[in-house]
């Protein structure tokens, strides 16, 4: 099983390392379409290697208190972009035109870097026995929550939008965040 395992991670590590080699000479070569797909193609696969780590740590960890240590980092991380909503929409509210654009969007990439946080962060909590390690997760979870649907109705009543607000909302919910 271990041998299997470790050629699963040998694999993505392989496929991270060819879509970054290959996304530079692309870029070099000004084939930037394709040099956008082979960085997507590398993130996932840094995605998916975080999340091997992450589960290793958890399944490894010689105590409840190394595994709460993790949690609050991970939980800190979370709390940090989730701060950085309200700092992007206040910078955002005082532009117009295309500088407002730009912070909107730079709101929405920080959306899904929380997003994807929270996905990694959504195995511990529901494999977790640590009925504390579950209560921290599910602050931090109704916390995050909290967090995205005030900024939904703070562009809703600031006359923004964002269709990646609302996508990460959805999600959540469909994730049982609520």
């Amino acid at each position: 099983m271990e041998d299997i395992e470790g050629n699963k991670t040998r694999a993505l590590l392989e496929r991270f390392k060819k879509a970054v080699g290959r996304a530079d000479e692309c870029l070099s070569g000004e084939e930037y379409q394709q040099a956008m797909a082979l960085y997507y193609d590398a993130s996932q696969s840094a995605d998916e290697m975080t999340q091997r780590f992450l589960t290793l740590l958890m399944k490894t960890a010689p105590s409840t208190a190394h595994k709460t240590i993790f949690v609050e980092f991970l939980s800190w991380r979370l709390r940090y972009y989730t701060a950085q909503y309200d700092y992007h929409l206040a910078v955002a509210q005082t532009l117009t035109g295309l500088p407002r654009e730009e912070w909107i969007a730079r709101l929405e990439t920080i959306l899904v870097l929380s997003q994807s946080l929270v996905d990694k962060i959504l195995p511990i909590y529901k494999e977790t026995d640590d009925s504390a390690i579950h209560l921290r997760i599910k602050e931090l979870l109704e916390d995050w929550i909290t967090g995205i649907r005030n900024l939904v109705i703070n562009l809703k009543s600031w006359g923004m939008a964002s269709a990646q607000a609302s996508r990460v909302l959805e999600w959540a919910m469909d994730n049982g965040i609520d």
